[in-house]
């Protein structure tokens, strides 16, 4: 009897064992053509990664919309910044199977650098990218080797598309101050569920 149950013990041991060598050989797998292939994701900020409403009610209250001083509100706020739970999940899920992460934002980069050390530890130096004007994001998009943009707007679907870059539509919370440029699903991406949280 007490045979038995050491067998089965050993048993259910050794099938646990076998699933997690199996998932480590998957994820080396992934890693490696990951690496090697120098493959990336981006995301876009406010709306996408974060929920960034009250960094820019804060600028509002304290400088003229748009300034470069209400920029450096902004950018220097992001611990009023609220981590989407998905959107971040699924960075830093790209990160460990050794995808480069970037983040492209539509901000200034006045008095950015704060900001981008907060986020070290998911994006690497330099891939924290501040850009401006018409299809700026494309351009960026088409300076690296992405395989997925992570958007909020129906601009970000259409510049990830420009770069031959596969969009992913990510919800805009209840909160968000912006409201224009944002038509989830019209454009026949993929919604990310429950991204808005």
């Amino acid at each position: 009897m007490a045979l038995k149950v050491v067998r089965e013990h050993v048993g259910r041991v050794w099938t646990i064992t076998k699933k997690l060598l199996i998932l480590l050989c998957v994820w080396g797998l992934v890693f490696s053509v990951a690496t090697i292939s120098r493959l990336a994701v981006a995301f876009d900020y406010d709306d996408t990664l974060v929920s960034s409403e009250a960094s820019f009610h804060k600028a509002l209250g304290s400088s003229q919309a748009y300034s470069p001083q209400f920029w450096s509100v902004v950018n220097a706020s992001y611990d009023l910044e609220t981590p989407k739970i998905l959107p971040c999940g699924l960075a830093w899920l790209f990160r460990v199977f050794g995808f480069r992460v970037s983040v492209i934002t539509a901000r200034p980069a006045v008095d950015s650098e704060a900001l981008k050390k907060e986020w070290r530890h998911l994006i690497a130096r330099g891939r924290f990218v501040f850009v401006s004007g018409k299809d700026s994001k494309t351009h960026a998009l088409q300076g690296g080797n992405y395989l997925i943009f992570f958007g909020d707007s129906d601009s970000d679907v259409s510049e990830a598309r420009a770069a031959h870059v596969l969009p992913v539509r990510v919800q805009r919370g209840p909160k968000s101050i912006f409201k224009e440029d944002y038509h989830p699903g019209t454009m026949g991406e993929f919604v990310l569920p429950l991204s808005q949280y």
